[in-house]
């Protein structure tokens, strides 16, 4: 219902049609997403709604784009919207399953599979840069997604930031700064071998 009222009023006939074929191509996998993400289906299509609301706002930037950046832009878009759902509502998936009395990953895996205690510590160090990126400005995770998710270029990012191309590597090192100081205070130390200098 949002992004029909929001459709229908201040985007032109093209950009409309622009959208619309978004919405229509990309549903499933945005749902998909956000379906795997939350783990819920009460809020999973106005989730669906608000990201597609998300991306009108980018719909310049989306015609720049080739057909997997934009395919890839979508899914960071959904991704982000549902994480932040599942944040503001505390939800959090962990990996490790506790029983009653005692916990019950230990049956999961033999000793001889996998090393359990690495596969936790990624998956925490993981969680903790995820929602270290997640409570950085706009400006700066978007910085961070341009670059080193769509793979573009210093005068790419520029012309989409309208900042001048010499300044991208600068506004780079200040955004990885940023989330490694949030991870250190989240007590993750050992921060500058996931995310550089």
């Amino acid at each position: 219902m949002e992004l029909h009222k929001k459709m229908t009023g201040c985007i032109e006939n093209d950009d409309r049609t622009y959208i619309m074929d978004l919405y229509i191509n990309y549903y499933g996998l945005v749902f998909s997403k956000i379906k795997n993400i939350t783990n819920s289906t009460n809020d999973v299509e106005d989730l669906v709604n608000d990201t597609f609301v998300k991306l009108i706002g980018k719909i310049s930037l989306l015609r720049t784009l080739s057909d997997y950046k934009v395919t890839t832009y979508i899914v960071y878009t959904a991704k982000s919207t549902a994480l932040n759902f599942v944040k503001r509502k505390g939800i959090q998936n962990k990996l490790i399953f506790y029983g009653e009395k005692e916990d019950i990953s230990e049956g999961v895996y033999s000793k001889g599979d996998v090393n359990l205690d690495n596969l936790i510590i990624q998956k925490e160090e993981l969680e903790t840069l995820s929602n270290a990126i997640l409570r950085l400005l706009e400006k700066d995770k978007d910085l961070l997604y341009y670059k080193y998710i769509l793979e573009m270029n210093d005068v790419e990012i520029a012309k989409i930031l309208s900042i001048a191309p010499d300044s991208v590597r600068q506004y780079l090192t200040r955004a990885r700064r940023k989330a490694r100081k949030l991870m250190e205070k989240e007590g993750h130390g050992s921060a500058e071998k996931r995310i550089g200098p």
